[in-house]
């Protein structure tokens, strides 16, 4: 894995991630999420932690294809607006909290909002990429919110979740 030193200015950091929310948001509006590959170190570590067991690969274009490929495919139209960023020079880390935000951000009938929060680590590897990135949440908010989406025609059918792909994926 990329060395990790705490040799990043905070002015780099910062730009970091204001490359990468800039990245995000372009995926969201295109609704392809292998852009954000680019972004990652060659030898990246990228994971979650699902029912089934950790959901983790690593490597770039192995991350291109899996965790901001295959795993994000069913989520055209989604958003995940970040809320809170927090960023440590010193340990060139950054933790950030974000929502997940089915299409059209839609509302309950009680008025209150469909999306459910998580979080993300990042661990920098220096030249504008991260070099590990662990996402964090409540797996069962998530699924119980995709269902709640099925169950109100926001989607059509729940997709393939990423607990399910560990075993097939990971072999």
């Amino acid at each position: 894995m990329t060395k990790i030193t705490n040799q990043y200015s905070r002015e780099e950091m910062e730009e970091m991630m204001r490359r990468w929310i800039a990245v995000n948001n372009k995926a969201e509006r295109e609704g392809n999420w292998r852009y954000l590959a680019d972004f990652y170190t060659e030898d990246c570590v990228y994971g979650w932690d699902t029912p089934n067991g950790k959901y983790e690969f690593v490597g770039r274009e192995t991350i291109r294809e899996t965790c901001v490929g295959a795993a994000m495919d069913p989520y055209k139209g989604w958003t995940y607006p970040y809320d809170k960023i927090v960023i440590d020079e010193t340990r060139g880390n950054a933790m950030v909290t974000w929502w997940q935000v089915p299409p059209g951000a839609p509302k309950r009938a009680d008025g209150s909002e469909m999306k459910v929060i998580g979080a993300s680590y990042f661990q920098y590897g220096g030249d504008y990429q991260w070099c590990e990135q662990l996402d964090l949440y409540d797996y069962t908010q998530i699924v119980n919110l995709i269902r709640e989406c099925v169950d109100t025609g926001i989607l059509k059918e729940m997709p393939v979740m990423s607990s399910e792909r560990v075993h097939d994926d990971q072999k």
